[in-house]
């Protein structure tokens, strides 16, 4: 849990089970005046804050909904890619930074890569136009542009027919207001991230830690100087 105007790590949960997080969150006596509640795409998440924060308005960080539309992408790439030569297998492998640009960004030699690899995969073509127009989706002004946009995008994704995106279909209708709410409010959980991207590397250097508490303290202590 971290105060992210602060720059600071406020507590550390033992485990995200969704009981605890309830529990926990329970037990303090200002919850009705959270406004906003920003989150990943854990269902979890969403029904701690439904029960915890009655009137927060949930927000979907944008950073991990658009990680949805880049994962499935990326499947469509690893599956072309099973069906080629050992040769195009790696060329594939090499590109793939290029399938991570906008078309507006890329050369005139990166496009002629790419042409090739679409060329040999179609199914990637239609995958990398899928991204690309998504990350156009995310740049909506407000959600009422956002909304139309995002409806727009499902039914294009749903015509394609690539099954490699259901799951990213999918998760965008089940969060469809709260992706909507990300175009109103400037908040997302990057330095939340940031945070657990440290304790990670922390972990790791400690080749894992046994005692929970021992571990909260030193990354409070490490974090909070």
């Amino acid at each position: 849990i971290t105060d992210a105007q602060k720059g600071r790590i406020v507590d550390i949960l033992p485990n995200r089970y969704e009981s605890d997080m309830i529990r926990y969150f329970r037990g303090f006596s200002n919850r009705n005046n959270v406004s906003y509640f920003v989150t990943d795409m854990n269902p979890h998440f969403k029904n701690v804050a439904g029960i915890c924060f009655p009137k927060a308005k949930i927000v979907a960080d944008r950073f991990h909904v658009i990680r949805q539309a880049v994962w499935a992408m990326e499947n469509v790439r690893k599956a072309e890619q099973k069906k080629l030569s050992e040769s195009y297998r790696k060329y594939f492998k090499r590109s793939k930074s290029l399938l991570g640009k906008s078309i507006k960004k890329l050369t005139d030699e990166e496009k002629e890569r790419l042409a090739l690899m679409f060329g040999i995969a179609p199914r990637l073509a239609e995958a990398y136009d899928l991204k690309n127009r998504f990350m156009e989706v995310m740049k909506s002004k407000d959600a009422i542009e956002g909304k139309k946009r995002l409806s727009d995008w499902i039914l294009m994704a749903e015509f394609y027919g690539l099954p490699e995106f259901s799951a990213c279909i999918t998760a965008y209708r089940n969060w469809f207001q709260e992706i909507l709410n990300s175009f109103e409010v400037p908040y997302s959980n990057g330095f939340t991230e940031g945070c657990n991207n440290k304790t990670k590397v922390l972990k790791r250097v400690c080749f894992g830690v046994r005692n929970f508490a021992r571990f909260r303290n030193r990354i409070l202590h490490c974090a909070n100087q």
